[in-house]
């Protein structure tokens, strides 16, 4: 069995194939450095470019399921040339993973395709958004880079594949994502929310967002699925959580969303919207969660 994982190497990726690995998969990555490349018996690397739009095809060889998750980070000062290169991205190099199938001969049957929970509106009293429940879209960038990455992906149907499409929330680890800056203010007691700390959190411990990648290979699913935990959190609670787990108080006034535009620039958007998703139609599917609560996944990553 094997499986051809794009962004393999990043916070999601990497324990996505390790996951693949110990469930007897062969994983197949793609990579822009030759440097990178591996060859081991559960591991191997091929070349990609997507600004040339060029793949090795061999990295489909024997493949049935195609996880795509590479895309220029959102996690920058949106400038403008930030901004065209983090939605060219994902729409090239998901044009070219449509292209490979379509020009090459192939076993794979299935392509789940990452995208965001920021597709859902900016709304601190909604209730929880769900997949086949659409309230209008979010009107602002991260919004149009979510809608415009799962349309594209809509092509994957042509050549015949299952499509599934995971949005994706706050992704809590020991290393890496949101959880590592959320907690270093609070490691030097300067730890407080943002705005009004009443933005929805609807946050996913890493091992549960490899755990529905995997289960919705494995049980072949296709649709829209959100990958939170099933009890997100407002700002200003799950600030005094982090700070609770590492022993260290947040008493300090929330820092005023002024202040974050004037820090972060348009960005700021990331930090200050509040999405209220919900965890139903995975669980409903049969994925049970490792770590449903934030406490669970504080004390395993903190």
């Amino acid at each position: 069995m094997k499986v051809l994982i794009t962004g393999a190497t990043g916070l999601v990726g990497s324990q996505i194939a390790h996951l693949y690995i110990s469930n007897g998969y062969t994983v197949h990555y793609v990579t822009t450095r030759s440097s990178a490349i591996k060859n081991e018996a559960n591991y191997k690397g091929f070349l990609w470019n997507v600004n040339q739009m060029t793949i090795d095809s061999n990295c489909i060889d024997g493949v049935d399921t195609i996880i795509h998750l590479a895309g220029e980070s959102v996690f920058q000062r949106w400038t403008k040339e930030a901004k065209e290169s983090i939605m060219t991205s994902r729409i090239d190099s998901t044009q070219l993973l449509v292209d490979l199938l379509k020009d090459n001969e192939n076993q794979v049957k299935q392509v789940i395709t990452a995208s965001a929970i920021g597709i859902y509106p900016d709304d601190q009293k909604a209730d929880a958004f769900k997949e086949n429940e659409i309230p209008p879209y979010a009107d602002n960038y991260l919004a149009e880079v979510c809608i415009a990455w799962e349309s594209i992906a809509q092509q994957f149907k042509e050549t015949g594949v299952q499509l599934a499409t995971v949005r994706i929330g706050i992704v809590l680890a020991a290393k890496g994502g949101a959880l590592e800056q959320m907690a270093r203010p609070i490691k030097f007691y300067a730890g407080a929310g943002f705005g009004n700390g009443e933005m929805w959190q609807s946050w996913v411990a890493v091992n549960d967002l490899a755990g529905i990648f995997y289960h919705i290979s494995d049980k072949r699913l296709e649709g829209v699925y959100n990958a939170v935990a099933p009890n997100p959190i407002r700002n200003r609670p799950m600030m005094e959580a982090i700070g609770k787990a590492m022993g260290k108080p947040v008493f300090l006034p929330n820092v005023p969303k002024f202040v974050m535009k004037l820090m972060l620039g348009e960005m700021a958007a990331v930090v200050l919207s509040s999405q209220h998703v919900s965890s139903s139609r995975i669980e409903e599917v049969g994925y049970e969660f490792q770590y449903p609560q934030l406490e669970m996944a504080l004390e395993e990553y903190l």
